[in-house]
């Protein structure tokens, strides 16, 4: 008996098999803190619906939490600061789209 086969070029790569989102996430967790992200998603939802008071108090929430969290490295620390400056930058967008005033940043303490 002959056994069956097809002959393939040794230059032919296959591409990697996709492997879905729920096991890639359970196999390289996030770095980022859940509540953090919580809090993002809250803030993008905020600004979507136009509720700048509720998405100004999520920012003053996430600069207050980042005052007096500990981080485990500097890298940690510099991509949280990145993130409040972008949600600072996306509510001063916002306001002034809508044409109101944004609420000042409280003064660190």
């Amino acid at each position: 008996m002959r056994p069956f086969g097809t002959l393939i070029e040794k230059a032919v790569k296959f591409r990697e098999p996709s492997i879905p989102g729920a096991r890639l996430d359970r196999v390289l967790p996030r770095t980022e803190h859940r509540l953090e992200e919580g809090i993002n998603e809250l803030f993008e939802y905020a600004c979507i619906t136009s509720d700048l008071e509720a998405a100004g108090d999520l920012v003053a929430l996430m600069e207050k939490w980042h005052a007096r969290r500990t981080y485990k490295d500097y890298e940690q620390r510099r991509l949280v600061i990145i993130q409040l400056k972008r949600m600072r930058g996306e509510l001063d967008r916002r306001h002034i789209m809508r044409g109101t005033r944004p609420v000042a940043p409280p003064s660190p303490a």
